[in-house]
């Protein structure tokens, strides 16, 4: 097990439907695999006159290098449209420790697995 300790957190709460399309967007612009996608339920100032209720939201969280962590974290701010009315909220974190994780290659057909 690998253990990094030169990481942030970037968190990305957003209304539904937007998080997998950003998460893809990291993967073929910028090359991040480890993004994570989660569901849940919100409570706030829904619409401009006033209606206070519960709505979906999707969570998505990126483990980044602190060099590139400010990069990232705009690239996803632009990607997600979190600069408006009802578009979200992000922050980011330095993490204390986090372990590297890498799925292995998927081999073709009839070939062994590799690292």
């Amino acid at each position: 097990m690998k253990i990094l300790t030169d990481k942030k957190l970037i968190t990305c709460i957003i209304p539904k439907g937007k998080a997998i399309g950003v998460a893809k967007l990291l993967h073929e612009e910028k090359g991040i695999d480890t993004a994570n996608v989660s569901n849940g339920r919100g409570r706030g100032l829904v619409d401009p006159i006033g209606f206070s209720g519960w709505y979906e939201v999707e969570i998505l969280t990126v483990v980044v290098s602190q060099d590139g962590a400010d990069e990232i974290f705009n690239f996803i701010y632009d990607k997600a449209d979190v600069g408006h009315a009802h578009g979200g909220i992000m922050y980011q974190g330095r993490l204390t420790t986090s372990t590297h994780f890498e799925l292995p290659k998927i081999p073709e057909e009839g070939r062994k697995a590799t690292k």
